[in-house]
């Protein structure tokens, strides 16, 4: 039906059934006239869940981290004692076999998110949804907005503190970084189901079992019957335990955001 107005496809989102396409007005007119079972959506945008602050890349935070390119050793941790996860690491679960695909803005390599806890490389892969390419090589690519590797770190970093607690929630799980997101923390609807839909298709080759998605968007429709939200259904169906933010919008009722608003997912607020 797009070729048919001679619409631009710059997507096959297989997962959802659908493409998305540059259309002109007159093109959208007369596609929207045509067929009446299809449905239309503006390709809108998204960002992630946070807000760059001005020392994000220098890897200080109110002066609690060392050398973030080397050592791997912090001077406090808070992620992990917090919701009691020293005490599960003590009980030896660390994430081991687990797989987790972080999809935002790109991911920075420091040792704590290299390496897990055995001290193996733990990245299976590097994709970007935006020019659709699989990195040559797990260490490829960079992180400009810093929110990926932010992100990583709570969910992974085998940094230990002095006492010996684990900076990470799962240190020992490996990572698929899936960008769909630029310098500014923006991205579109198009580039964030098609990285979905790699995560889902590639979910056995890298040993995919959860999918974190800390990025929020104005909900604008029903839960289902959102795109991404669609997508995210589709990720559930296949297995694959959800994560995704809340937003920053809250506290008030109707706050929370797409995908965050999906009941089959694990919503993370605060």
């Amino acid at each position: 039906a797009v070729l048919a107005v001679d619409g631009n496809i710059t997507h096959e989102l297989g997962v959802i059934r659908a493409v998305a396409a540059d259309l002109t007005k007159a093109q959208l007119d007369e596609l929207s006239a045509g067929d009446h079972s299809l449905r239309i959506f503006e390709n809108g945008s998204i960002e992630t869940a946070g807000k760059r602050g001005p020392e994000d890349r220098k890897g200080i935070v109110e002066g609690k981290s060392v050398d973030l390119g080397g050592t791997r050793i912090m001077k406090k941790t808070l992620y992990t004692t917090l919701i009691n996860g020293d005490v599960v690491h003590q009980m030896g679960i660390d994430g081991t076999g687990i797989g987790i695909a972080v999809l935002d803005t790109g991911l920075w390599k420091h040792a704590g998110i290299k390496n897990d806890a055995s001290g193996n490389v733990r990245i299976k892969a590097v994709y970007n949804a935006t020019t659709d390419t699989v990195a040559s090589s797990p260490m490829s690519g960079d992180d400009p907005a810093g929110h990926g590797s932010h992100v990583a770190s709570i969910a992974v970093s085998s940094r230990v503190t002095a006492e010996g607690n684990y900076n990470g929630v799962a240190p020992g799980a490996s990572l698929v970084s899936v960008q769909a997101f630029d310098e500014q923390g923006q991205g579109s609807y198009a580039n964030v189901i098609r990285a979905i839909d790699w995560v889902i298709a590639n979910k056995d080759v890298h040993g995919i079992r959860v999918l974190n998605l800390s990025f929020s968007a104005e909900p604008r429709s029903y839960y289902w019957d959102d795109p991404i939200n669609q997508a995210v259904m589709a990720a559930w169906q296949q297995d694959i335990v959800v994560v995704a933010a809340a937003g920053n919008r809250g506290p008030a009722p109707l706050t929370i955001g797409v995908p965050g608003n999906v009941p089959y997912v694990i919503t993370v607020g605060a």
